[in-house]
């Protein structure tokens, strides 16, 4: 029993470069030890571009085929997340463009796997504070999108962002920050939209047939009209602040729940 303690915790406290080495070796344990460490996230960021749980599972199987084949040529070792990250984002771009009658947008259906960091409003508050973060971010583009999950949901930087885009990091900074203004200016759509009806005719108007649900053009729409509308612009001001206060208290963290 104390032999497979040690074991266990010299297992669990191996390093991404130790892990590719092993891999490379052919030792089983190796793959064993990249699938335990990664699969889980890889599930939740392939499940957010594929919505469907097999697909994403089968995504993730697949990537870890690919590891097991491709990973001698890593040049950095220590770079095994975001390698992971890109191959799983190659994988499920390839079977999007498989479906030639179906068109998916990443965090549509996103699976509600959210913690609060620290204890400050009920949960029906925090309830209302991840659908409302939801709803904003389809109001952004794929691309968008895409960047919203690696950073805030599976936690990566933007060195590791790079990484998976195959850009330079100067680069991911600049998409990152770009996604980040348009996730704000989504959110102050979403919420003049839903409360600002009643004290703007011409928003009412223009809303008049809204299903509730925010896209990339009705973000553009209703962010036109607060720039032009002083009782739309100050209703976003009054609104924007608290929400954005409160959401940066939301941990958004990586799933418990496997691959399958």
């Amino acid at each position: 029993m104390w032999f497979i303690s040690v074991v266990a915790v010299l297992h669990s406290t191996m390093r991404d470069s130790e892990v590719v080495a092993a891999v490379v070796a052919g030792d089983p344990e190796g793959l064993a030890e990249a699938y335990d460490r990664y699969a889980s996230p890889l599930y939740t960021y392939c499940r957010s571009l594929l919505r469907e749980s097999a697909d994403a599972a089968d995504a993730v199987q697949d990537t870890f085929v690919i590891a097991a084949s491709r990973l001698a040529g890593l040049r950095d070792r220590n770079r095994l997340r975001p390698w992971l990250y890109a191959v799983a984002r190659n994988e499920c771009h390839r079977r999007l463009r498989a479906r030639a009658n179906q068109v998916a947008t990443p965090l549509d259906a996103m699976p509600d796997v959210t913690d609060i960091s620290a204890d400050v409003t009920g949960e029906a508050e925090r309830e209302d504070l991840r659908t409302l973060l939801r709803a904003a971010v389809r109001g952004l583009n794929t691309g968008e999108q895409d960047l919203i999950e690696l950073q805030l949901r599976q936690g990566l930087d933007a060195a590791e962002i790079a990484a998976v885009l195959g850009v330079s990091r100067n680069h991911a900074h600049a998409l990152l920050s770009r996604a980040r203004d348009q996730l704000e200016i989504s959110l102050g759509a979403l919420l003049v939209a839903r409360s600002g009806r009643q004290d703007c005719a011409a928003l009412d108007t223009m809303l008049k047939d809204w299903d509730g649900q925010l896209t990339v053009l009705m973000r553009k729409r209703v962010n036109r009209h607060i720039e032009n509308c002083p009782t739309c612009a100050e209703r976003k001001k009054r609104e924007l602040t608290p929400a954005l206060l409160a959401l940066s208290l939301i941990h958004i963290s990586e799933p418990t729940r496997q691959a399958e």
